[in-house]
């Protein structure tokens, strides 16, 4: 019975770590979170919020034509800004990096990343073949700092009733 037990826990430990963010209304945001984000895009307006699966707030807005998307934790503090780029935004390396490593996938979605702990700039882009998507983060010189993967949704079975 033991082993039923450990395997339904780390089952459903690792749904809820894939758990899809919460929409949630401005009025369930923290005050400190809204303030937050409003000193730091003070022209945004119309924003869209999430209570991400690490339980972080995200402030979705256009800024000048661009997807913005701002995480903040729950005191406040800003972790990162993603911008959604163009492919002409992506540097040469790394759309070099992206067809050496990456030869079967298409890019489905590139931004750039800035954190509160990075002095530099860095290019996520999210990449997909027949069976998987992946995210892979890229200095400006094409270097792979960080990759993570997930099965694709199997869309056949999502239209299954």
């Amino acid at each position: 019975m033991k082993p039923f037990i450990s395997v339904a826990l780390i089952a459903t430990l690792l749904v809820s770590l894939s758990a899809p963010a919460q929409v949630l209304t401005a009025d369930q945001v923290p005050s400190v979170v809204k303030q937050a984000a409003k000193g730091r895009f003070p022209a945004a307006k119309d924003i869209a919020w999430k209570l991400k699966s690490d339980k972080n707030y995200e402030a979705e807005f256009m800024h000048k034509g661009t997807e913005i998307a701002a995480k903040f934790d729950a005191a406040g503090k800003w972790l990162e800004t993603e911008s959604a780029i163009s492919r002409s935004q992506v540097p040469k390396a790394v759309r070099a990096a992206v067809a050496e490593k990456f030869p079967k996938y298409q890019v489905v979605e590139r931004q750039t990343v800035q954190g509160c702990s990075e002095d530099r700039l860095v290019y996520e882009l999210h990449l997909e073949n027949a069976k998987e998507v992946v995210k892979v983060w890229f200095s400006a010189e094409g270097t792979v700092l960080k990759q993570s993967a997930k099965p694709k949704p199997d869309k056949a079975a999502k239209h299954k009733d």
